[in-house]
């Protein structure tokens, strides 16, 4: 069967919220270019087809697969532009892995560290570029794979197992999901890098197959999905995949695999938790940590760790600064101040002395209270080797409803470097 797919006429991509009223401090040069990056030009939500092919050039694997939070590209970018190949750059919190893609692409080693196994897996996939003969390879596997799964709804095959609770389904839906994870498993069988490249790209479609309301939300909605659509839009997602490696990475580029370190930044890069890394052996540090009380990756992810086989009970007891820690205000910010004196800690061991760390977060709202999400990192690196020297503060949209005015939200960006 021809498995046929619709061309869209635009994409849907959303990197980063409008910014204004840019305040810096701190050494001048440095802080203005903390500044430039923080008014990097946002990419609107949607996307005109002739506007693609430079954005897909320019920004590539970062366009794959949405992930709440992720860092603007565009914004590592600049800040790690002036490194060297062969030099160190970490991120604790790897998220999706933007800084270790930006890393790779300039022949850098990198070192991405997370609490999920979805965000090491994910990152793996997007820090790896695809030769040819794997981009051919795995658009063959994609169209067996959609074509074999469309045979069995067709036949009305039972499922080999029930991967998630079927509620979160349109039946139809979940059969077409059940039969697609079911040829992808086969294809992990047989060829271990291509069935985890197609795992990442159905993970990539799971959420929008769902009644999920978003990436961001767990609160349900209905939605009305064509039978067959859910395997048009894996052989699409695979497609894009294949299409946003072309241009991105340098034609001479000898990529250095990320060293991936899967656990929570407050203790995995310490000696004691069996981290390799040596100390006083990275260049640089570009990270953004989870913001206070704005975000919850378990629920987030949730339908995706059910179809993965991802075990979800490390992010549940782990996960910092999570919007479902329902703790009074007073406690969280302690709570969260700790947290970050135990990975700024951790890290700082890590730095060559002279190096720089640069950290992204925001300002949050808890109980209808503004919180600066500054002035923890401020406080941390007061005993730790760790100076801040530079600052630059953008206001960006208010992302949470509260029942009465806020002053201006923040996002921040500060620039620390390690003293001997």
């Amino acid at each position: 069967m021809q498995i046929s797919v619709d061309n869209t006429p635009t994409l849907r991509r959303s990197l980063s919220l409008p910014g204004h009223n840019l305040q810096t401090r701190g050494e001048a040069d440095l802080a203005a270019r903390l500044g430039d990056a923080l008014l990097v030009p946002s990419i609107p939500e949607r996307i005109p087809l002739e506007d693609r092919p430079l954005l897909e050039s320019s920004l590539g694997p970062h366009l794959f697969h949405s992930y709440a939070g992720r860092t603007h590209p565009l914004l590592v970018r600049l800040l790690c532009r002036d490194m060297e190949p062969g030099q160190t750059l970490l991120d604790p919190f790897v998220g999706s892995g933007t800084v270790l893609v930006e890393g790779v692409r300039l022949g850098l080693r990198t070192i991405g560290c997370d609490v999920s196994a979805l965000s090491m897996r994910l990152s793996r996939l997007k820090a790896t570029p695809l030769r040819k003969g794997m981009q051919e390879a795995l658009l063959l596997r994609a169209q067996a794979v959609c074509e074999a799964s469309l045979q069995r709804v067709k036949k009305r095959v039972s499922p080999p197992r029930n991967y998630d609770d079927q509620q979160f389904y349109a039946p139809h839906v979940y059969l077409e999901l059940c039969g697609l994870r079911a040829e992808i498993s086969a294809v992990c069988a047989a060829d271990a890098p291509l069935g985890e490249a197609l795992l990442m790209v159905f993970s990539a479609i799971v959420v929008k197959a769902s009644n999920q309301r978003s990436e961001s939300s767990s609160e349900s909605v209905e939605r009305h999905i064509g039978k067959g659509m859910v395997s048009r839009w894996l052989l699409r997602k695979t497609e894009e995949l294949i299409r946003f490696q072309n241009g991105f990475w340098p034609e001479d580029l000898k990529p250095i695999a990320p060293l991936l370190i899967m656990g929570d930044a407050r203790s995995a890069l310490r000696p004691s938790e069996g981290c390799k890394v040596v100390a006083g052996s990275v260049d640089r540090v570009i990270t953004s940590p989870p913001y206070l009380g704005t975000y919850d990756y378990l629920s987030h992810h949730l339908r995706r760790y059910a179809w993965l086989g991802i075990d979800p009970s490390p992010i549940e007891r782990d996960e910092m600064a999570a919007r479902r820690h329902r703790l009074p205000l007073a406690k969280r910010m302690q709570t969260h101040e700790a947290d970050t004196w135990n990975w700024l800690s951790a890290i700082e061991r890590l730095l060559k002395v002279g190096s720089q760390c640069f950290v992204l977060v925001g300002d949050s709202v808890i109980e209808d209270t503004l919180c600066d999400g500054a002035e923890p990192i401020r406080r941390a690196a007061e005993s730790t080797r760790l100076k801040v020297v530079a600052e630059a503060s953008v206001e960006r949209p208010h992302v949470m409803r509260t029942d009465r005015p806020l002053p201006p939200r923040c996002e921040h960006l500060l620039a620390l470097v390690r003293s001997s």
